[in-house]
């Protein structure tokens, strides 16, 4: 038995220092973390230092001209409402942060008070935007930059911009402004009547006419889709007529939008943008006849913006941000009269009357409003 006992202290004591091994590894693993960790972020200098200061208004700038590019960059009518939004909150913001982050330096007391108010009124001129916008009186980005280059508070968030960054004997010059658009005039882009604008006719039969009388007071652009995807679009201007040829046979829904000032990348009207499709589809079709081929003649009137007074006339930018409300906003149509057929050679005209509708129809399809993402493309 005494051989015994001490066989059992030894896996005692192995035992032991198994547990006193692992427990010092845990410590040796649990040691380790903090030196894995990040190390932690430099508390933020206060506002009142002219570091801290400069601090506070490189965030304003790099926030401000990042909402301001998404502006510039919006593909689509409801994404460039929500930049647009989005751009009055930074600007709000920023207005708040400058007036509650803490006292800033004696030397700058006055110039941050006038950015953080004229933030403040550059916040509700963006979100006055955002109802032209919404009514269609600004339609693209780099038109919705344009007004803001010229809002009425540009002047004095400008000559803040430039009184912060002039060096004085009681404090270093400043950084901030590099976010503002510089002041642009507005340039009017407008199409060449008849001008074809997308065309995937290619290898597709057919001798089918299309004629467009644009009525009204706003150029239009008229889309030939067919199973939701666009194979023609053809501008007419206002006032003007013109006509495709070379339509292929086959069934087609027609759209048409209208407005000022096209913008070629975003394939829409800049200002007083609308989008329409005729609410019946028009067919196209051609057939050998003894010394020829008959086809189809369409015949389509667009007829927008004809009502009110002078509903297109030149808008002041500084008017769509806020200094007369309602001023560019365009009646929304009624009605179109229905697209006319015809045949080949020999067809008479369109003209004055009733006229056979889209796809030989003899009821007025009329026209229907539709978003600008249901355009074809």
């Amino acid at each position: 038995m005494s051989g015994k006992a001490p066989h059992g202290v030894v896996l005692a004591l192995t035992a032991t220092l198994l547990v006193t091994v692992l427990g010092l590894a845990g410590c040796a693993s649990s040691g380790a973390a903090p030196d894995a960790a990040a190390p932690a972020a430099a508390p933020a200098l206060p506002v009142s230092t002219p570091d801290g200061y400069q601090d506070m208004l490189n965030q304003t700038d790099a926030e401000l001209s990042g909402a301001l590019t998404a502006v510039g960059q919006a593909p689509s009518l409801d994404v460039l409402d929500q930049a647009v939004l989005s751009a009055a909150g930074v600007a709000s913001a920023a207005s708040e942060r400058l007036t509650t982050s803490g006292p800033v330096p004696a030397s700058v007391s006055g110039d941050n008070a006038a950015l953080a108010a004229g933030l403040r009124q550059f916040g509700r001129e963006l979100a006055y935007l955002s109802q032209q916008i919404d009514l269609h009186a600004i339609c693209a980005g780099p038109v919705a930059l344009t007004a803001i280059s010229t809002a009425p508070s540009m002047p004095q968030l400008r000559a803040v911009a430039t009184s912060l960054g002039t060096m004085r004997s009681d404090r270093p010059a400043y950084r901030w402004g590099g976010a503002l658009p510089a002041a642009a005039n507005s340039v009017e882009h407008r199409l060449r009547n008849g001008q074809i604008l997308v065309d995937r006719r290619a290898g597709a039969a057919g001798d089918g006419v299309l004629k467009v009388r644009d009525q009204g007071t706003k150029d239009g652009v008229v889309l030939l889709a067919k199973g939701g995807a666009l194979v023609v679009s053809v501008a007419v201007n206002a006032g003007q007529s013109a006509t495709l040829s070379g339509v292929p046979d086959g069934d087609y829904d027609l759209f048409y939008s209208v407005g000022r000032d096209w913008n070629g990348p975003l394939a829409t009207f800049s200002r007083h943008c609308e989008f329409h499709r005729f609410t019946t589809p028009t067919s196209f079709s051609t057939s050998a006849v003894p010394g020829g081929s008959a086809y189809t003649v369409q015949s389509i009137v667009l007829d927008t913006g004809t009502d009110g007074a002078n509903p297109d006339s030149p808008v002041d930018p500084s008017a769509e941000l806020g200094l007369a409300p309602g001023a560019a906003v365009d009646p929304m149509p009624g009605s179109n009269p229905a697209p006319g057929a015809g045949s080949g050679p020999g067809a008479p005209p369109p003209g004055p009357g009733p006229a056979a509708g889209p796809g030989g129809a003899t009821d007025d399809p009329g026209t229907a409003e539709v978003d600008q993402e249901a355009l074809p493309r």
